[in-house]
């Protein structure tokens, strides 16, 4: 008896192990490069509130494309520049989490940045908070 419970916690420590292994070597997506899924900060928006379940699958985890207008531009705590697009949504943004800092960008300015799509933290429409997609590791194209 103490036998098989010594072989089960061995081979789960094993297993878990070879998934740890291959989950830390798994290959970076080159964001520069990839191929993207094309759309627009309104598009991708409404997909995300309109039909959460598709919109995680066509877009979650994906390298995007997002073109749009730059409606605010700032910093996070770990000084990664911040591009938030504007959508039809007042106050909803796509979020998006630059790898560098890409100077020349100014309020206004239509621009197309590719980036890999976090998700939608959905807001609370009661209280008319509006939710925002997220893109990380982005490019300004």
């Amino acid at each position: 008896m103490k036998k098989n419970i010594l072989f089960v916690i061995i081979l789960i420590i094993l297993i878990c192990s070879i998934a740890g292994y291959f989950l830390w070597n798994k290959p970076h997506i080159d964001v520069k490069s990839a191929s993207a899924i094309e759309t627009n900060a309104n598009t991708l928006l409404g997909v995300f509130i309109d039909d959460s379940v598709g919109a995680k699958a066509t877009y979650l985890n994906k390298v995007v494309n997002v073109s749009g207008t730059i409606k605010k531009i700032s910093y996070n705590q770990e000084h990664h520049q911040i591009v938030l697009l504007k959508t039809s949504v007042s106050d909803a943004s796509i979020n998006c989490t630059m790898e560098t800092d890409k100077e020349g960008l100014n309020i206004g300015d239509r621009v197309h940045i590719k980036g890999i799509c976090a998700g939608y933290i959905g807001g609370d429409f009661d209280m008319g908070l509006p939710g925002d997609v997220f893109l990380i590791r982005c490019y300004a194209a």
